[in-house]
């Protein structure tokens, strides 16, 4: 096995990233590798000196039910095209999976860039991943009885100050499934979003910021799936206030500064009963005894007899467990109840109004 420095290996896992996402601007490139890479969140299957797939395990922090667990983000995923790419996913995903196992990360989390890759990534051998996250793009508008507040000033702003930071961390990430940004992630998200030119509005109250809003005039997709030359909307990816007035405010902003009629905002919304969601996040469990266990000190009135089994990446995880008031136990009869860890992940998000904003895949 060659020695390769950490440089060579960023080096190779950047070059290996272009050829996978062409669409990446080098300006993004160089604020992910600058902001967010680091070697030892690197997972990377090398042979002879090459590194041939590689992948990014971010860790968070994931509210469920309101009680805080670690879980993994694979971000970046690449392996060489060819007739071994399948072969290299899958014992990168392996490494990966194993990694956030011994880590304590009880959830991992995947964004597909497209259809094919959510298709390929429910096998087994990749890691039994299930879509576990549907999104809403929700127009909104200002209501009739909306008064302007005059001391309150909503301005485009481009440095990104420990105020912002200290804004996130006291009011963002409050929502009973959602996952929280550390300062790192945040900022590299906001960035990542001005190079699209999108901007960061910031709302003040005599001074004091009172919120912020991150939006990108986007045109209309036609019937014919083609964007529209002419007709365009402001779309909100992500605001974060003191209080609801401040949420018109920013509104009525958007149509002035952006010049557009329609406003809509995305947001996190359960997979069934929304006819316009839109499949978002695969996950799938890492630790399923923890998880369980985890699942019992939160909601100890849950009762889920579930057995588990094809997990090819963490076997540990295969087995018939019962969680009843708060305890879990390992049973020896096979429950009509048998599921993939992808799909243990499915069964317990699936139904909730999950929220994964500014996971810089938009």
């Amino acid at each position: 096995c060659m020695l390769l420095s950490p440089e060579n290996i960023q080096q190779q896992t950047r070059a290996l990233w272009e050829v996978a996402n062409p669409e990446a601007t080098p300006e993004f490139l160089d604020l992910y590798f600058q902001r967010r890479y680091a070697d030892e969140r690197n997972v990377t299957v090398r042979h002879d000196g090459k590194v041939q797939a590689a992948v990014q395990v971010l860790p968070y922090k994931f509210l469920f039910g309101g009680k805080a667990l670690s879980v993994g983000h694979l971000n970046g995923l690449c392996a060489e095209a060819g007739t071994q790419q399948q072969k290299l996913t899958a014992e990168l995903l392996r490494q990966a999976h194993r990694k956030m196992y011994e880590e304590g990360q009880l959830l991992s989390f995947f964004i597909p860039q497209d259809e094919k890759q959510r298709k390929a990534i429910e096998k087994e051998q990749l890691g039994s991943y299930w879509t576990a996250t549907h999104r809403l793009l929700v127009p909104f508008d200002v209501p009739e009885n909306y008064r302007p507040d005059l001391n309150l000033d909503i301005l485009p702003e481009t440095t990104l100050g420990r105020e912002l930071w200290t804004f996130y961390n006291t009011f963002g990430g409050r929502h009973d499934y959602e996952v929280r940004h550390d300062r790192d992630s945040l900022e590299t998200a906001i960035q990542a979003h001005l190079q699209e030119g999108g901007q960061l509005l910031v709302a003040r109250r005599r001074g004091k910021m009172v919120g912020f809003c991150l939006v990108i005039k986007q045109p209309r997709i036609l019937k014919s799936g083609k964007p529209s030359k002419k007709d365009c909307y402001g779309h909100i990816r992500f605001m974060l206030t003191t209080d609801q007035n401040v949420v018109y405010h920013f509104r009525r902003r958007i149509g002035e500064l952006l010049e557009v009629n329609e406003v809509a905002v995305t947001g996190g919304c359960p997979g069934h009963g929304f006819k316009e969601s839109k499949p978002y996040a695969m996950a799938r469990v890492i630790d399923v005894l923890g998880f369980l266990q985890f699942l019992g000190r939160v909601h100890p009135g849950l009762q889920l007899t579930v057995g588990i089994e094809n997990d090819e990446d963490i076997p540990e995880n295969n087995g018939y467990y019962e969680l009843f008031e708060g305890e879990v136990r390992i049973l020896e009869q096979r429950p009509d109840n048998v599921l993939t860890a992808g799909g243990l992940a499915a069964l317990l998000l699936g139904s909730q109004p999950v929220q994964l904003p500014l996971m810089l895949n938009d």
